[in-house]
């Protein structure tokens, strides 16, 4: 290439092109660097036009949806509400809907019905109408009974196509014969031809003549589908306001749909969603903002280029040392600072943009890939393969700007080359200043103010009532404060490596060779170093929110019986006037069948006092004008001193506005006497077995003597006072009228596990001895497991056969992700961290190719080496990491600050301390193995000149 000196000066015309080629052929030159760099680009790329492909796939488009929800049919019609002007809905969303003035009219408000109309009403006569009406069934699977969904109408019409689809076998042509899905086969235990018994809402056997699939149930769903009225016996006309009605051939405009709305119907209309009228044209919207997805993958965008520019830039530093005899002799005849700079920054834009190019198809591929293995059956989770071309050029656009920032210090560092120095070899390491270190402890300080006062504000913002606009502040703040922190440590973080070479000194030879290594090249060490706190940093405040969110969600999961009991109320609801709950006394036989279900266990049929039932207080006198007899419940007496006083009173009380300072307010859910009355009794009776099952373990030799003495036992300490419990026999929810009798027992406290809606428990005896009326009302199994579906199934039918009403219930606990999310959060750390350490320590052995024939050439063995490696990975990688779980630490102690009127955090300091330590000893452990297993293998000779020059 022959260029005039001249055009190679910065202001020069035509000095872009110049530059532009020059960069190109640089890139060229070094094809493992710039593969690198590129790969290094493509791979955060990758990841996120994979996302917004997923994301962007998971939602319809008006073309898809029509399909989605009305298959070929023109519209689909629902009698929502009673006739009503003002009634309107949204255009494209028929189940959001309401009353708005804007919508009134006047013409509507003469002519419409004073009641609900039917749909065959609202068109002319003949119109084609479809009904699909949705009902509940129990059904007898292949282990027991089982309760389905089950769809009444026509879906296997034609007009459905797309959103109901025969997937085998022959539409029912009587009301003897269905359709099931394809998991109900396998649940039934049936083939199609086979014979499905319903128990309820109707006693009947029907034929199998067919599957079909709905496009919004998933492969693993178990449905029923019939003719209209064949599971409940009601007619769709006899059920409007459960009906959805379609029409196959009947188009309906925006208009129309405004003529039907104040007669009470909502419609769904394909015209309308294919071409939907302006906005504005309905007070109801019902379309969701995605700002905060967005947000999310922007901040995951972010933080990803962050670390690629990072580990570019190191890349491109390297690349401009092994380059600067080019970059000198270019200076040299006529380039100036200008050039080099651009020189230098178009090597970042063209790496940039191949590493977008290769990441976008990589992406694209992954995206469709991952929906291939993710699909489960349902056509509306991926409804099509979708592009979202602005975040694809957005994320293109910013995949560039991160190649040319990497390469932007490098540049600028590259025009105050020393040329005569450069052209001799003799660059000498940069000099060290406590500029950077002093500005970096200042950000430091700075960072942990802003913290700290974050955290002050998000406890301010929560006394004495919540305040968004504020406690959004503190959050920014929160996070912001580390961040400036991360900033701080960077400039900072070269001094630490001096320290470090001035410690590691005394360890050994290799120790001493790695860390001035590390210590006299920043330019690539550092930007290793921020990566790797910045990794860490992320996964400790994600890892510390997910222990928080896990221990609030176990602190506050209400137990309906202790961990993995399967358990029966004999309470069932009441269908008739006047309504409510009625106590079966088919306790022995329920017992039986759960025992059968579960026969390595022994169910126990536990007996209680009866709680005051809902509306308890309003008298026979006050609502009949009798004097009548009022009935009594036993309830025992909480401690004053420990609930909270509104609570004395509990109708009609607001313990947060009135007592919002008191710490005992609001008392907690298990010693609410209102909330737990109707629900849960309040006193047990029974022996020692029934209260070892209420308790989940075994009873106290404590308790055992209460017990024994004739005294009670409390599972709260708040029912004990003095070592003693009083019953009051009640007429009213009041604690402020005296109780109709009164009894003091001797008690003592047995906590369980876990908080339980058991109070109080007593032997039957002293039941008899102080007159308490009891009787059964619960049934428990311990059974030790989550029931598989085959034993949920055949208890299910057990109990079908004494009642419908009876249902199981397994207590399982509150849900665990917080071990499995942090563990996985481990692994992506481990990974990121190995990646960054492994570019590191192969930039330092490529940069460092001199030292290492040098080395050579003294006779350092493959163990020096080794070692070499070794510390370089502890030094960069363990730093890195406690630097990064340090300040990771910061938002989530910042968070704790937060109480409630009990002064108990209410986002507590719980960070997972094992998962934790492994990053800060673990992690630098094995990647400095890793790097020492690597390190002995290249070995440069010390008779290749090229080595030195």
């Amino acid at each position: 290439m022959s260029v005039e000196p001249s055009s190679l000066a910065g202001g020069r015309s035509g000095s872009t092109r110049v530059a532009f080629r020059i960069a190109r052929r640089m890139a060229g030159q070094s094809p493992g660097r710039s593969a690198l760099i590129a790969l290094l680009v493509a791979i955060p790329v990758l990841g996120l036009v994979g996302i917004t492909t997923v994301t962007a796939s998971n939602v319809a488009t008006p073309a898809e949806r029509v399909v989605l929800e009305l298959g070929s049919t023109e519209a689909r019609v629902m009698i929502a509400a009673a006739p009503d002007p003002k009634f309107t809905q949204d255009p494209v969303n028929d189940r959001y809907s309401g009353y708005s003035d804007q919508a009134s009219r006047a013409d509507a408000a003469q002519s419409i019905e004073p009641t609900p109309v039917t749909a065959a009403s609202l068109f002319p006569a003949g119109t084609h109408l479809l009904s699909i009406r949705e009902t509940n069934v129990v059904a007898e699977t292949k282990d027991g009974l089982g309760s389905f969904n089950a769809v009444q109408g026509q879906p296997w019409d034609p007009s459905f196509a797309g959103k109901y689809d025969v997937t085998s076998g022959s539409a029912p042509t009587n009301d003897g014969e269905i359709m099931v899905t394809a998991a109900a086969l396998d649940r039934l235990g049936a083939q199609i031809g086979s014979t499905a018994v319903m128990t309820a809402p109707v006693a009947a056997s029907f034929t199998i003549v067919g599957t079909i699939r709905y496009a919004y149930s998933d492969d693993s769903i178990v449905a029923f589908y019939g003719m209209p009225g064949v599971f409940d016996g009601v007619m769709p006309d006899d059920a409007d306001l459960q009906t959805e009605w379609y029409l196959p051939d009947t188009p309906l405009t925006w208009s129309q749909i405004g003529q039907l709305n104040p007669r009470g119907a909502t419609v769904l209309s394909r015209t309308v969603l294919l071409d939907p009228p302006p906005a504005g044209s309905s007070p109801f919207n019902s379309s969701f903002s995605r700002d905060f997805e967005n947000l999310f993958i922007a901040l995951l965008g972010g933080f990803a280029l962050f670390e690629v520019a990072l580990l570019a830039g190191a890349a491109f530093t390297v690349g401009a040392r092994t380059q600067q005899r080019t970059l000198a002799t270019l200076a040299s005849v006529g380039g100036d600072k200008r050039m080099l700079f651009r020189v230098m920054s178009f090597g970042g834009v063209i790496l940039g943009a191949l590493g977008a190019a290769l990441g976008t198809v990589l992406g694209l591929a992954g995206a469709w890939i991952f929906m291939q293995i993710s699909a489960n059956g349902s056509a509306a989770r991926y409804p099509g393969f979708h592009l979202d071309r602005v975040s694809l050029l957005v994320i293109a656009v910013f995949a560039v700007l991160a190649g040319w920032c990497a390469a932007a210090v490098p540049a600028r560092a590259a025009g105050r080359i020393d040329v005569l120095a450069a052209l001799r070899g003799t660059q000498r390491p940069p000099r060290a200043t406590l500029r950077r270190p002093a500005a970096g402890l200042v950000l430091l300080a700075i960072g942990a103010v802003i913290a700290v006062t974050g955290g002050l504000i998000e406890l301010a913002a929560y006394v004495p009532t919540y305040r968004q606009g504020l406690a959004t502040l503190g959050i920014w703040l929160i996070v912001g404060g580390p961040v400036i922190m991360q900033i701080g440590a960077v400039f900072v973080a070269p001094l630490i490596l001096r320290w470090a070479a001035r410690v590691a000194s005394r360890v050994g030879p290799a120790a001493r060779l790695a860390t001035r290594d590390v210590a006299r090249n920043p330019g690539r060490s550092v930007p290793a170093i921020a990566a790797i706190m910045s990794c860490v940093f992320v996964a400790t405040f994600a890892m510390s929110l997910v222990s928080t969110f896990q221990l609030n969600s176990t602190k506050n999961y209400v137990f309906g019986a202790p961990l993995d009991t399967a358990w029966v109320s004999l309470s069932t609801s009441l269908d008739v006037p006047p309504y409510g709950h009625v106590l079966q006394t088919a306790g022995p036989e329920v017992v039986a069948a759960v025992d059968s279900s579960f026969p390595s266990a022994q169910a126990r049929l536990l007996s209680s006092a009866e709680d005051p039932p809902m509306g308890f207080g309003e008298t026979d006198a006050q609502t009949s004008g009798s004097a009548a007899a009022e009935p009594t419940f036993a309830l025992p007496r909480l401690d004053p001193g420990a609930v909270c006083p509104s609570d004395a009173s509990r109708l009609g009380s607001n313990p947060e506005a009135e007592n919002r300072a008191d710490t005992r307010c609001p008392t907690p859910y298990y010693l609410d006497t209102f909330t737990m009355s109707s629900r849960n009794d309040h006193i047990w009776v029974g022996d020692l077995a029934d209260f070892a099952a209420i308790l989940g373990e075994p009873v106290s030799t404590e308790s055992r003597a209460t017990l024994a003495a004739g005294g009670a036992v409390a599972t709260y300490a708040q029912y004990v006072v003095d070592d003693s419990i009083q019953i009051d026999w009640i007429t009213e929810l009041n604690s402020t009228l005296k109780p109709a009798r009164s009894l003091t027992l001797a008690g003592s406290v047995q906590e369980p596990q876990h908080p339980l809606p058991y109070a109080v428990f007593m032997l039957t005896s002293t039941a008899d001895d102080v007159n308490l009326e009891y009787r059964p009302s619960m049934v428990v199994s311990s059974i030790g497991a989550a029931p598989t579906q085959a034993e949920f199934d055949h208890a299910q039918g057990a109990l079908a056969a004494i009642s419908p009403k009876f249902s199981l219930i397994s207590e399982s606990g509150p849900q665990t992700y917080g071990a499995s999310w942090t563990w996985a959060l481990l692994a992506l750390t481990a990974i990121i961290a190995l990646v960054t350490a492994s570019i590191t320590i192969g930039l330092a052995r490529a940069d460092g190719h001199r030292d290492n024939a040098v080395l050579t050439s003294l006779g350092a063995s493959p163990r020096v080496r080794r070692a070499f490696g070794f510390w370089q990975a502890v030094v960069i990688v363990g730093l890195g990491s406690v630097i990064g779980v340090l300040l990771g630490l910061v938002p989530s102690l910042a968070l704790s600050l937060t109480r409630d009127t009990a002064g108990l955090s209410l986002l507590p300091f719980t960070p997972p301390w094992l998962q934790l330590a492994l990053i800060v000893v673990a992690l630098p452990a094995v990647v400095a193995v890793g790097g020492a297993l690597t390190a002995g293998g290249n070995r440069t000779r010390f008779s290749n000149r090229a080595a030195f020059d």
